[in-house]
């Protein structure tokens, strides 16, 4: 396979050396992009810092970015200066970036270590799979709730359509939500849910996920590899206030999975 923006990032690996052999190890991250800045300006290589956009929804801006360094309206830099190695927010970070700026090549760059680091992140639009599963709730739900749920799911599959996959669970939640109010679908983004234990309420626990007609909490993830303990968290959060239903909207690597959850611990573990 033909290595994407071959002679280009070649030059860039050299400025990223030069830049730690010159400053060392231990500065934060803007010490290293200013640095930067000054050695592709010297070395004459076309670049635009902290560029920023938004995304929108329904004429909403619901999300701001800002990336570090776009090189040559090519490839997007995203810089840290860290003393482990690259975590998976740092991967989703930059994926969001790409999608957002309609790019197919990333890299991270870490000066946080003894030797720069440099990871090759690739982003391409999936081809949209859509998979559901109501098993759980099946059956338990009224003519009512059931409308709920349609609405509900016509709201996330709007949300997919139009944006498809590579954002992180923070946006989609937020988009989702602009689309519950076009929709005109009663929710809250969030409640509080008294945190009981050995007969007291020690605090009050924020749950930041919407509430569909105090009959559905509706959690939202991305890109996860593996469901399970946030299947879990959604029965803890059912049962901790008596809210009958949960419904998963997981936006991942490959598709859009949609999974209706009830308090009871029957669910199977599920890795996609």
């Amino acid at each position: 396979m033909k290595l994407l923006y071959k002679d280009l990032t070649y030059k860039l690996r050299g400025c990223f050396f030069d830049v730690q052999n010159a400053l060392g190890t231990g500065y934060d991250e803007e010490t290293y992009h200013l640095a930067l800045v000054h050695h592709l300006k010297k070395r004459q290589i076309p670049f635009e810092t902290k560029a920023t956009r938004y995304v929108e929804h329904r004429g909403i801006k619901v999300h701001k970015f800002e990336i570090d360094l776009i090189i040559d309206k090519s490839i997007i830099l995203e810089l840290k200066s860290i003393p482990t190695s690259f975590t998976p927010h740092n991967y989703l970070q930059i994926i969001s970036y790409l999608k957002c700026w309609k790019k197919d090549l990333g890299l991270l760059i870490n000066f946080g270590q003894s030797k720069v680091k440099i990871e090759r992140v690739l982003f391409s639009e999936k081809q949209l799979k859509i998979e559901e599963d109501y098993s759980e709730i099946k059956g338990l739900l009224s003519s009512e709730r059931r409308k709920q749920l349609i609405h509900l799911r016509e709201a996330i599959l709007t949300i997919f359509d139009s944006f498809g996959l590579g954002y992180n669970d923070t946006i989609y939640r937020a988009l989702l939500q602009e689309e519950l109010t076009f929709k005109s679908i009663p929710f809250v983004p969030f409640i509080y849910i008294p945190v009981e234990y050995d007969g007291q309420v020690i605090r009050e626990f924020e749950l930041k996920l919407p509430v569909i007609a105090n009959d559905f909490i509706c959690g939202v993830t991305a890109l996860k590899e593996d469901l399970e303990l946030d299947i879990h968290k959604m029965k803890t959060y059912l049962k901790a206030t008596g809210i009958p239903f949960g419904v998963l909207a997981h936006f991942g690597k490959d598709g859009l999975d949609i999974i209706g959850i009830s308090p009871t611990d029957g669910y199977s573990s599920r890795i996609y």
